[in-house]
């Protein structure tokens, strides 16, 4: 059964000082990390709550994936998130059996510069790529907190300066919403809510969410999907970054149908501005209808996120 947001994909130029930026600029603290044995890229991990944030970079070019290499040429940022399973076997004969191709479950690996190395079973949708817009499935080699203790580099998750606390939920851009709205609810078996609108977050857009469930307990995470509403600003505009009007646009124009933003619970959203304020990061800042701060994705390696407290998520 898919259990929640495993972790979620951020490619990045240079590891070294995208791992700086999140943790002195944005104060999430990576604790993990270290090199794929295959596929020439190397990670730092950024543990928060039961999710993680991957930062990775190519240190192989002739191993890489060339859809990887074709992303990083548009700019850093998101390059997809990933689905936990309990049993990702059932759930990779279940996705077959609803006409869905998929290439797993394949074992993968990563050593630490320590010399340990974890383990899981992976199966994707459709085609093995990083950088695409179906997120992949997980089963990681350990549950509960051996796995968060493993993904920290074997070491307790760090607090993080910022205060995050969990990650509430992705965001994909797409075309058409009700056509994407059918597709991904074949793909995983979830059922969508129903549409709304993205002005309580200050964003031009429309939205279906798929609440992560299982059995009858919720993880408290979704998936989103996102359709641009019309603007008159013209969406090739290159300087437009979300939630600008336009910005949804002009990412769907650039990047294509895929991952766009991610949503943070943080314990004291006023503390984590005065954090980011210290540190000059720029944000926009929401107050009505609930309290919520977009930062700046040239603040995040590309990466637009949204911060906002348990109790207003």
């Amino acid at each position: 059964m898919l259990t929640g947001i495993d972790h979620i994909i951020i490619g990045v130029n240079d590891l070294e000082k995208a791992t700086q930026t999140f943790e002195q600029n944005l104060g999430l603290l990576a604790s993990g990390g270290g090199r794929h044995p295959f596929g020439g890229t190397a990670n730092r991990i950024i543990v928060i709550g039961d999710t993680y944030l991957e930062l990775i970079s190519v240190e192989e070019v002739a191993e890489a994936q060339q859809s990887m290499l074709d992303r990083l040429a548009k700019g850093e940022g998101y390059l997809n998130f990933v689905l936990g399973s309990d049993d990702i076997e059932a759930d990779s004969q279940a996705i077959r059996a609803r006409g869905v191709s998929v290439n797993g479950p394949n074992a993968g690996a990563l050593n630490s510069a320590e010399g340990r190395s974890r383990g899981w079973q992976r199966t994707d949708v459709e085609r093995p790529d990083l950088a695409q817009h179906y997120p992949f499935l997980i089963q990681h080699d350990s549950t509960g907190e051996e796995r968060r203790f493993r993904l920290a580099g074997w070491q307790h998750p760090p607090t993080h300066p910022l205060g995050a606390l969990k990650v509430l939920s992705t965001t994909l851009v797409v075309e058409n919403l009700e056509e994407a709205t059918r597709r991904f609810q074949r793909i995983y078996g979830l059922e969508p809510s129903i549409q709304f609108g993205g002005e309580h977050e200050g964003w031009d857009a429309l939205l279906v969410s798929f609440p992560l469930v299982r059995g009858n307990n919720a993880s408290g995470q979704s998936f989103e999907l996102a359709m641009p509403l019309p603007t008159n600003i013209d969406p090739a505009n290159p300087q437009g970054h979300l939630p600008e009007v336009g910005s949804l646009a002009a990412y769907l124009q650039r990047y294509g149908e895929s991952l766009c933003r991610i949503t943070l619970a943080v314990a004291d959203l006023p503390a984590a501005m005065h954090y980011l304020d210290a540190h000059g990061v720029i944000y926009t800042m929401q107050e009505q209808p609930h309290p919520l701060v977009w930062i700046h994705p040239t603040q995040t390696c590309g990466a637009a996120i949204v911060l906002t407290t348990q109790a207003e998520a």
